[in-house]
């Protein structure tokens, strides 16, 4: 499907379809290695959590009305029943958090709420007499759905994983990728002279994408040439491959021919939206495009708006929905399109930040965030669609 001039949440929803409708490899890594990656199969607990009833606090194991007597402890990590079996009723047990309690415990009695004197419990007032008890499964039953495919695994999401007993768990293969820096004018290191620019992609965007989710990229730099396009553009080795410059359409951009040359289909075909018009992302096979702009902030934004929606296709994620800002200013937008600008948050509400523009990095660096807004402009005390940094 060929998108022209897309609006960016169109833009955003049809790079991340064709990107997941490639096909996708898995492998299986302990769980020591999981945070961060992708979960390529739904997940199920092995286990129950907790295993038995355990105890909430600190305190006594009680059965029946007090006063008890005292019988042994019971801490964590020993199982009750194998040293007295049922708790029979008028008996307490001293009990530490997390212990399992014997069968015929009524209640946990915590240890500020009770006192012990000649080997007898009694209870202080406690008109509540909340049990205390975490009871068997009562968090997670054996066969519960634990984490469902196509979720990225957080510390906490594996913390589930392995309280459902697992050890290892199969994730999506990360994509690989290359990356291809066009133009003449662009050089790699040093102060640039007069009529070059310094590279601004070869070190950051694969640390970015990397940072989403895919393999190391291999990077390369290349002519304003039809034929080193073509050639840097034909990787069917490759999920992913990422283009900088050469999307417009002066007489040295040669992107779109080249595309059209290996017989890739286009997907978007530029955006309305500024900074980043020029993007295009395609397929081929199992590859797919996404030809950012040259010019710096343009190309990040568009990194950041299509970009990240397309690695979370490659990997089966559905991208993070947009969050809003209340703007703190007004700001002018009578051009077509929507206007992206880069926010820093403060107490007033979103406020664009200075030194920003298709050319200009200074303003993202100190950003917070992008902001969206419409064409027409927007006041301050508006709520505008917004997108988190993925920095």
């Amino acid at each position: 499907m060929t998108v022209r001039r897309a609006d960016w949440r169109v833009a955003r929803a049809e790079a991340s379809d064709a990107a997941r409708a490639l096909p996708r490899d898995l492998e299986t890594v302990v769980l020591a290695d999981a945070v961060g990656r992708t979960l390529a199969r739904d997940a199920t607990s092995l286990a129950r959590v907790p295993g038995s009833d355990v105890s909430a606090m600190d305190g006594w194991a009680v059965a029946g009305e007090g006063p008890w007597r005292l019988g042994p402890s019971i801490v964590a990590g020993r199982v009750a029943d194998d040293d007295g079996g049922s708790l029979p009723t008028g008996v307490a047990r001293p009990v530490t958090t997390g212990a399992v309690v014997p069968d015929g415990t009524d209640r946990v009695l915590r240890s500020e709420s009770g006192h012990v004197a000649d080997g007898v419990l009694t209870a202080d007032d406690d008109p509540r007499r909340p049990p205390h008890v975490r009871r068997a499964g009562e968090e997670i039953d054996r066969g519960d759905a634990l984490i469902t495919a196509g979720t990225l695994l957080t510390p906490p999401r594996v913390a589930v994983l392995a309280l459902g007993g697992h050890d290892a768990v199969p994730v999506v293969t990360r994509p690989t990728v290359a990356l291809a820096v066009l133009g003449d004018e662009v050089v790699a290191e040093g102060v640039p002279e007069r009529g070059t620019v310094r590279d601004v992609f070869s070190v950051p965007v694969p640390r970015l994408l990397g940072s989403l989710g895919t393999a190391s990229a291999t990077t390369t730099r290349v002519a304003d040439d039809l034929d080193a396009t073509i050639a840097a553009l034909d990787r069917p080795d490759r999920r992913l491959v990422v283009t900088t410059g050469g999307t417009a359409h002066g007489p040295t951009d040669h992107v779109r021919a080249a595309l059209d040359r290996l017989g890739a289909d286009l997907v978007v075909d530029g955006l309305a939206m500024r900074p980043g018009q020029p993007l295009v992302v395609a397929r081929r096979g199992d590859t797919v495009y996404l030809c950012l702009p040259g010019n710096p902030m343009a190309a990040y934004v568009g990194l950041v708006v299509v970009g990240t929606a397309v690695v979370d296709g490659l990997l089966g994620r559905r991208p993070a929905p947009p969050g809003s800002v209340t703007l703190a200013v007004d700001v002018a937008h009578p051009r077509p399109g929507a206007l992206v600008q880069a926010y820093r948050a403060t107490p007033d509400g979103a406020v664009p930040t200075e030194r920003q523009s298709s050319a200009m990095l200074r303003g993202l660096a100190d950003a917070d965030g992008l902001l969206v807004v419409p064409e027409g402009g927007a006041r301050a005390g508006d709520v505008v669609p917004s997108l988190g940094l993925p920095w």
